[in-house]
């Protein structure tokens, strides 16, 4: 069974940082360390019922107990130092653990964030600069499709027709505010505010495939946040509201600059939404940058159109028709701002749009021809 972190609330946030050493646990320190090494491989009842046995046999135990627990904590003590030895030489090049320099191809620096409900994984802390987010769903959608389900019975869940599909928008915290403050703007019904600019992120993907965006992040403070559900009515559905949003700090960067690549093609979102493409986007990676023209923020997303339909087909549906495939794309582009994302496709006809749902008059088919450029 998938571990499912807990919500996010509120209360949940801290207040202040202790200062370092200024708690000492009472807790024998193979104890300690048994905990630490088991912490990010338990669920918490696991993890709770194995820090109680090995407390009871330093406590209860006789000798020989002892003397096997400090034998497997001086095994798992070699693959940790390993394991912390790699980490501390990716922190020294400026690299937080969870970041990957080049990874894939994508541009810049990539941070893996894995979606489900209502959570995301990510680290806490990320040097400046280029940066790539590529969001993993890891929810409700990956148990739907093992069970076989398609359309939007994929992310349906209690009554709530986008429960289970999570986008990632990046916002910055301006004026020394908190995730604790952007929750409780929500709660107030603020959607946005002066001190929170959404600078964009990656949309929804079906799995396996991945979303991303790349953007070039200075020093800061901010959050990782899904929107979805922000425009309805009841409350309930607002993933931000369930405990769907992360706190993110970005440190100076020791290491150079690195510079946005060069895009494949260019798509320039106008008035109303429509978008123009520089040139014509073919089979394999490609390298999108999106421009919004307009001082409206809009989504940007491909979805491929379902084998038995024709494109046209799939756009004169009503909107109520089941979705494509969900390809990639951007949860927002920002009025005015310019944000990158990289996409594998493979030929055939997608439906690009920057409404949701999809089936749109701005929205327009496009076909990718075999082979790149």
């Amino acid at each position: 069974m998938r571990r499912v972190p807990p919500k996010t609330t509120v209360d949940d946030l801290p207040r202040e940082i202790a200062a370092p050493n200024a708690y000492k646990s009472p807790a024998p320190p193979v104890v300690v360390e048994a905990w630490c090494l088991g912490v990010e491989r338990m669920d918490r009842a696991t993890l709770d019922r194995f820090t109680r046995d090995i407390w009871r046999r330093f406590e209860h135990g006789n000798f020989r107990q002892r003397r096997r627990i400090m034998m497997l904590r001086t095994s798992v003590r070699a693959t940790a130092l390993g394991m912390l030895a790699v980490s501390a030489l990716g922190l020294a090049h400026g690299q937080a653990p969870g970041t990957h320099q080049g990874t894939d191809s994508l541009p810049g620096r990539v941070v893996d964030v894995k979606a489900g409900e209502f959570f995301f994984q990510s680290p806490d802390t990320i040097p400046a600069g280029l940066t790539t987010f590529r969001l993993r769903q890891i929810g409700l959608v990956v148990d739907r499709l093992s069970a076989g389900a398609t359309g939007r019975a994929l992310v349906a869940d209690k009554g709530d027709d986008t429960r289970g599909a999570h986008m990632l928008w990046v916002v910055r915290l301006d004026e020394g505010k908190t995730v604790a403050d952007l929750h409780r703007a929500a709660q107030a019904g603020e959607r946005t505010t002066p001190w929170a600019p959404q600078l964009g992120g990656p949309g929804f993907a079906l799995p396996p495939r991945t979303s991303n965006a790349t953007l070039d992040l200075a020093p800061g403070n901010y959050a990782l946040v899904c929107y979805i559900g922000s425009a309805r009515a009841d409350r309930t559905r607002y993933h931000l509201l369930n405990g769907m949003f992360r706190a993110l700090t970005v440190l100076p960067a020791a290491a150079a600059k690195v510079a946005i690549p060069r895009p494949d093609v260019i798509a320039r979102i106008t008035e109303g939404g429509t978008v123009l493409f520089s040139a014509p986007i073919a089979a394999g990676r490609m390298v999108i940058r999106v421009e919004n023209e307009t001082r409206e923020e809009y989504q940007f997303s491909f979805q491929r159109v379902p084998s038995g339909l024709t494109g046209k087909q799939f756009l004169s549906q009503p909107p109520s028709s089941g979705p494509g495939v969900p390809w990639g794309g951007l949860s927002s582009v920002p009025q005015g701002r310019v944000v990158t994302t990289t996409i594998d496709f493979e030929p055939g006809e997608y439906v690009v749009g920057t409404w949701p749902p999809i089936r749109h008059p701005t929205s327009q088919v496009i076909t990718v021809a075999p082979g790149r450029r």
